[in-house]
Parts: structure tokens; C-alpha cells; sequence
């Protein structure tokens, strides 16, 4: 038993290396897409922030400063975010997603053990999970690899409990529902709730009815116990969304996009690249591959999951309805359930992504596919000529059905594709039908030849899950943005605005959290809906239109430069292609032949320029005279006319009130994270503004008293002003973040109390 156990932690150890070995061990990085473009600047923030010994509660560097900690997707409070400020905030990454890569496989052996399968079963799932698709797919968005790596152990946890009510398995499920939640895949929470739901409500129908009760309170509290300790978390994220752009809610189509638009894309939970693949760079299906076929899980783990359904237990049609449902949901409007859910559904009416919902799929069809391996190894019949027959002519009909399906290069691109992706399939149902003949007719032993199986769906999907690795040279991250012109600001690093070109490279968008200087513009999610709206209305000349979210606003730009808008912003510095607006003066432009720092960008730096406006506005001012509009709306429309050199719009009535006209510039004498102090000298009351976001935590002090700290131009800062010369001070106290982390240390000390009642009285239990 000892050798099955071993060889299978053996196996997962090395399927781990071979799929990552070169983030491992050869000192390469994973760096694309989203992981590059949002979540290593908002990593390097956290670490900069924790290195000075803060909570980034507020950033800077981005969308005219916004709260970082209020984003899940980062995992500021992630236990195994610390890997980041071990390995750094690049090469972090491939250490994350290797180690969650091996935690689901390791959850998922120790959960099918728990269901008494054997090795052979228990490895094809955890091999299921831990290299589908998925797991490599979303290295872009780690959270959702990092979620479904505790699924597995929240199972385990309940399992053990209903075997031995123990308090430890408690424990154990309320510590993983932790780990799952504050990692920070909330947009996935619906999805598993479902899946982790149905199971646990099938496993209690087994449960002695007199017995029932105290179960589900005990396991209750269990999943209170892990929210709790993911409310520091939580509890920011909530608070966040009245004051973000999902506040709006999402509008139905909308919602609906990332959908599969047909029948066909059911092929790729057999044969992924059937629409070609993100490792040759051509994808032939609707937009994008990773949402519609990243969710790969082994052409065998598919065929065999029905043969699960045949063991009639509770769990395993939940599983299978589950898996059902997931697979409705992703045709999103195509198929029925999804309207249902989007109108009635808690949380889902406010993503996107339909194909998200197939994550219950990549946890339901592992334990569906290794119950019906085992299936398969209890009905074992002594033929063993009729076995040996079936696994040649399945060896054979694999090897020809490859060879015919090897695309010669005079078709397509697409064709080739398809037929190379059933080739593939071909190949692994070959191999997996030769040994579960020689599985049913007695010919191999059955350890032998379910550990067989589960190394071929090992190698399947290793072999899959390698074209979509993606690794690149450990300097990517400073060879794809440290453009010259980027080091020509970092040198001079200047206290006000920059922004960079919409038509120049995606990643610089957050460059200002990079490399700590102060952002206009940001690609994120979970920003402040007025400073959003702001830019929407610089862009456009009105306000959003819509009521709700009709478009993507994730991706923060300016594109035109000819409103005074533009100099409220503190925009000074502009690296782009040309100059964005006439009066914009050129600074600074590479000279031609200079060997940037972006060595793997080479074509971009000759074309970056920094551009500087010379009518910017300072970033603290005092206006003298104020409208005041107590609606957003009323203040969204009126900034398209506003002359901010004149005029301050503001929420609420300021006291005193101001008097007299023109403009008096500030002095910011400290601008730190939290605190930001003005030395303000005007002959008249005023209004001065901060062109600082505003947000709720905020507060001001004018020379020591405690002052209204008002909303002024629709996004920022304010506070009413006598006449005189004053000292402005503003605070800025997270509460949520707070109340969070008190909560986290309840949900800590609820564990310990409930492994102290399973010591004391275990009869509870």
C-alpha cells in the first residue's frame, strides 16, 4: 500500500516539475495578459506598501489614487501572498501557480481516499484537477487557480467529519472555505456554493435523520467559521461596491458575453484545441481561448464520469446534476438556465462570463471520473484473450484514427487545428480503452492498471496544458515597459500626473503602481465609479449614459486633451506617439539608436515620447466660487462645461461661503500614502480642491479642527475655507479594512474554539 502511495505523491511532484520546470528551475517567469498588465503592479504596490510597514488601503499610482486593499484579486491578506515578497512579484507567480497546481492534486488524492478508492482512481482524479487546463489557462487570473486548490480539502473536511465526528475535520473544512474566500476568486463564490452545497446536501440525506440537525449546525458553523476568517477581506470588498463601478449593475447582455455560442464547443471538454490554441497563437473560436476552452479536464476523466453515475449514491448525482448545470450555464443566453439564474441568483446577475460556471464541471467530473474508474475495476471478468483483443484494436484504432487525422499543410490553418485536436483525442482514448480492457478481462491487476490510466490522462493533460505555459525570460517584466522614455520620468520622477497613450503598449497602464509615481489613468475592476465616470466624460464630452454596465470600463485612458478636465487632473506628463493635444510640448524623445531597457519591446521605444502641459492645474488650489448640485447626477453633467479655474462643483453647501474670483495654487508640503497636508494662503474664503480621489475614510482638518470634507467637481476633494493663510490636513482611516480584520481574528479564535469543544466535549460533536 506504502508503494501506490508514494509513487502517487511521486507523480503529481513530477507532473508538477515537468509542466513548470521552467519557472522552477530554469529561472523563466510567467508574465502575460492580465497577470501582467494588473496583477504584478498591484503585487508590487501591496509589497511596497507592507515594506514600509502600511496596509496599501490607498494607492497613488494609479486612477488619481484608489483603494487597493478593497480588491479581492490581489489576495492582500492571502496567507500564500507571501510568496510574492519571497520570490518577487514575477517570478512569484510561477512559484504560485506550481504550488496550487500541486495543493489541488494533493486535496483531491486525500478526498478520494477519504471515499475509499484505491490509488489508481484517487490519482486520476487529483492528476484531473491539478493539470486541467484551467490550471495553467488562468495563471493570467491566479485567484481562480488558488480557489479551486482548497475545493478538494473543504470536501475532505466534510467527509472526515461525517466518518468520525472529530472536531479537527472541522477545523480543517472551516480553515480551507477560509483559504478559498480570502484568496480573493469571489466572481467564482456562486459556482461554489453550488457545487460544494449540492455535495454536502447529498452526504447529509445519508445522515441519520435524528442525527441530521446537529450535523448541518455543526458543519453551519464550520462555513461560518471560514467566512469569518476571510473577512478581512470580505468585509473591504463589500463595503467597496456601493462606490464602484458595479454599483450600476451589470446589463443583461452584457452579462451574457464570454458565452459559448454553439453546440460544437462542447468538443473542447475532449479535445481543447479544437479550435486551434493559445500556444500557436491562433484561436479560431469567438473571443477568447482561455474563457471557452480552458476548462480541459481529460478526454478519459469525460468519458468515464457517467460510469460514476452508475454507483447510484447521493453525492455523485449531485455531482453529475452540478456538472449538468455548468455546462447549461456557459451557452449563457443559448440555453435556458442562464436568464433564470442572472434574475434570481444572488451574485451571478453581476458577473460575466457564463463559461465561468463550468468551474463546478472541473470539480465534479474528476470525482465522477475516478467513481467510475473504480466502477470499472470492480467488474473485473477473467478473459483474458477478449482483453488482450480489445487493447490491440484499441492501441490500433488510436494510432491509425492519429495518423489519418495528421492535417497535411495544404488545409487550413483552421482544419489543421481540428484534426491535429482529434488526433490528440484519438490517441489518449486509444490508450485509455487498451488498458481498461486489460482491466476488465483480468489480463493486468487492477492497481496496475487504474494507476496505468491515471498516468495516461496525467500525461494527456500535461502535454495539453504545456503549449499554454507561456514561459519567458526572467527580465520580461523591465524588457516589455522600461522604454527610454519611461526611465527619462523615473529619472526626473515628478510630483505631478502622468498618463500614458491608449494606442501605446496595454501594460503601462499601471506603470505608475510599478514603479511608484502618480497615475491618472489604471486597468482595474474595482476602482471609484465617479473618477471612472470623470474620464468617460474627459473621452466622450457627457457622463456614462447607461444605467447600468454596458462595456468594459476596467482600462483607464485619456483620449482627448482639449479640456480643461484634462489640467483639473494634474496631468503634466504624457508618453505617446504624438502630441495629444497642440499645446503640448515635447520633452523628451529617444535618440535614435539608444538600447532601451525594454529589450523585448524593441519597436515600441523609438516611438514613445514624453509630452508636458504647460496649462496643468497644481494639485491643490482655491477656487472662489462653488455650485452646488446634491446629486451625481446633476454633478456628472455639469463638469462638461465646467471651468475649474473658476467654478468648484460641490455636493453640499460650503461654510463659510466663498467670495471673490480667480485662482489662488496650494502648496502640498506631504503627500504620503494616508496623509496629505496643504499650506493654503487666499485674501477671500474659498474652496480649496484636492485633486486627490475622493473616497469614503477620508477626513479633513483645517489648522487642527476637524472640518466637512466635501465632494467637489463630481471626484475629488474639498474643504471650505476663511480667509487667511491655513494648514489642511487629510486622514485617511480605512474602517471596513478595520472591522475586517477584527472579524478575521474572531473566525481564528472560532477555530480554536472548535477544536477546544471536540477536546472537552467531543459528545457535542
Amino acid at each position: 500500500m506504502k508503494r501506490w502511495r508514494w509513487a502517487a505523491l511521486a507523480s503529481l511532484i513530477v507532473g508538477v516539475l515537468v509542466l513548470h520546470h521552467e519557472v522552477l528551475l530554469g529561472g523563466l517567469v510567467y508574465h502575460n495578459e492580465d497577470a501582467a498588465d494588473g496583477y504584478y503592479p498591484s503585487h508590487v504596490a501591496i509589497q511596497r506598501a507592507l515594506g514600509k510597514g502600511e496596509l496599501p488601503t490607498w494607492e497613488p499610482g494609479a486612477w488619481a489614487g484608489w483603494p487597493l486593499h478593497v480588491d479581492p484579486y490581489y489576495g492582500l491578506y492571502y496567507p500564500l501572498s507571501a510568496i510574492y515578497a519571497v520570490w518577487g512579484a514575477v517570478r512569484g507567480l510561477g512559484v504560485t501557480v506550481a504550488l496550487h497546481a500541486l495543493l489541488a492534486g494533493l486535496g483531491m488524492l486525500w478526498l478520494m481516499r477519504r471515499r475509499k478508492l484505491d490509488w489508481g482512481p484517487a490519482l486520476f482524479a487529483a492528476v484531473s484537477l491539478a493539470f486541467g487546463s484551467f490550471m495553467v489557462e488562468r495563471i493570467r487570473h491566479i485567484i481562480f487557480a488558488q480557489m479551486m486548490a482548497w475545493l478538494p480539502l473543504i470536501l475532505v473536511g466534510v467527509e472526515g467529519y461525517l466518518a468520525e465526528r472529530r472536531a479537527r475535520w472541522l477545523v480543517l473544512a472551516a480553515a480551507a472555505t477560509g483559504m478559498a474566500l480570502v484568496c480573493g476568486a469571489l466572481p467564482l463564490a456562486p459556482f461554489v456554493v453550488l457545487t460544494v452545497g449540492g455535495y454536502v446536501a447529498a452526504r447529509l440525506a445519508a445522515v441519520d435523520r435524528a442525527a441530521r440537525l446537529r450535523t448541518l449546525t455543526w458543519l453551519g458553523t464550520a462555513a461560518l467559521a471560514g467566512g469569518l476568517v476571510a473577512a478581512a477581506q470580505i468585509v473591504p470588498t463589500v463595503a467597496h461596491l456601493p462606490y464602484s463601478p458595479r454599483s450600476l449593475g451589470v446589463d443583461y447582455q452584457f452579462a451574457s458575453s464570454y458565452a459559448w455560442p454553439d453546440v460544437r464547443y462542447l468538443g473542447v471538454l475532449i479535445a481543447p484545441d479544437l479550435f486551434g490554441g493559445a500556444d500557436r497563437g491562433h484561436w479560431f473560436g469567438v473571443f477568447n481561448h482561455w474563457e471557452m476552452a480552458g476548462w480541459y479536464t481529460g478526454a478519459l476523466t469525460v468519458l468515464l464520469a457517467p460510469l460514476g453515475l452508475v454507483r447510484r449514491r447521493p453525492e455523485l448525482w449531485a455531482l453529475g446534476a452540478v456538472a449538468l448545470l455548468g455546462i447549461l450555464l456557459a451557452f449563457g443566453d443559448h440555453a435556458p438556465v442562464h436568464r433564470f439564474f442572472f434574475h434570481y441568483v444572488p451574485l451571478y446577475g453581476a458577473l460575466r462570463c457564463p463559461t465561468r460556471a463550468l468551474v463546478m464541471d472541473l470539480v465534479a467530473l474528476p470525482i465522477l471520473g475516478a467513481e467510475g474508474l473504480a466502477w470499472l475495476s470492480e467488474r473485473v471478468r477473467t478473459r483474458r484473450a477478449a482483453g488482450l483483443a480489445c487493447a490491440i484494436a484499441f492501441a490500433v484504432a488510436g494510432v491509425v484514427a492519429a495518423s489519418l487525422l495528421h492535417a497535411p499543410a495544404k488545409f487550413s490553418p483552421a482544419v489543421v487545428a481540428t484534426r491535429h485536436a482529434f488526433g490528440h483525442f484519438a490517441l489518449v482514448v486509444g490508450a485509455g480503452g487498451a488498458l481498461a480492457s486489460l482491466l476488465v478481462a483480468g489480463v493486468v491487476r487492477a492497481p496496475v492498471a487504474t494507476f496505468a490510466i491515471a498516468l495516461v490522462s496525467l500525461v494527456d493533460l500535461v502535454s495539453v496544458s504545456r503549449g499554454s505555459v507561456q514561459p519567458k525570460p526572467r527580465d520580461w517584466a523591465e524588457g516589455t515597459e522600461r522604454f527610454t522614455a519611461v526611465d527619462w520620468l523615473l529619472e526626473h520622477h515628478p510630483a505631478d500626473r502622468f498618463i500614458t497613450d491608449y494606442r501605446g503598449p496595454f501594460r503601462l497602464h499601471n506603470l505608475g503602481m510599478t514603479y511608484d509615481l502618480e497615475g491618472a489613468g489604471g486597468y482595474e475592476s474595482f476602482t471609484v465609479w465617479r473618477y471612472v465616470n470623470l474620464l468617460y466624460t474627459i473621452n466622450n464630452g457627457q457622463p456614462y449614459p447607461f444605467d447600468k454596465l454596458k462595456q468594459d470600463l476596467a482600462a483607464g485612458d485619456v483620449r482627448r486633451f482639449d479640456t480643461p478636465l484634462v489640467d483639473l487632473l494634474n496631468l503634466r506628463w504624457f508618453i505617446g506617439l504624438s502630441p495629444p493635444a497642440p499645446h503640448w510640448v515635447e520633452r523628451f524623445r529617444p535618440t535614435p539608436g539608444a538600447r532601451p531597457h525594454a529589450v523585448h519591446e524593441p519597436t515600441w521605444d523609438p516611438q514613445l515620447v514624453v509630452y508636458e502641459n504647460p496649462r496643468v492645474l497644481p494639485r491643490a488650489f482655491v477656487v472662489h466660487h462653488a455650485s452646488v448640485l446634491p446629486t451625481d447626477r446633476a454633478q456628472a453633467a455639469a463638469l462638461v462645461t465646467l471651468d475649474p479655474r473658476a467654478d468648484v462643483i460641490l455636493d453640499a453647501a460650503p461654510s463659510p461661503p466663498p467670495s471673490g474670483s480667480g485662482l489662488e495654487p496650494a502648496r502640498v508640503t506631504t503627500h504620503e500614502r494616508a496623509r496629505v497636508v496643504v499650506d493654503s494662503d487666499a485674501p477671500s474664503p474659498g474652496v480649496l480642491v484636492l485633486a486627490d480621489t475622493w473616497y469614503p475614510g477620508w477626513r479633513v482638518t483645517v489648522d487642527g479642527a476637524a472640518a466637512p470634507l466635501l465632494r467637489a467637481d463630481y471626484a475629488f476633494r474639498g474643504v471650505a475655507l476663511p480667509a487667511g493663510h491655513h494648514l489642511v490636513e487629510f486622514t485617511y482611516r480605512a474602517r471596513p479594512a478595520a472591522i475586517g480584520l477584527w472579524l478575521s481574528l474572531l473566525g481564528l479564535l472560532s477555530l480554536g474554539g472548535i477544536a477546544l469543544i471536540g477536546r472537552k466535549r467531543p459528545s457535542l460533536l
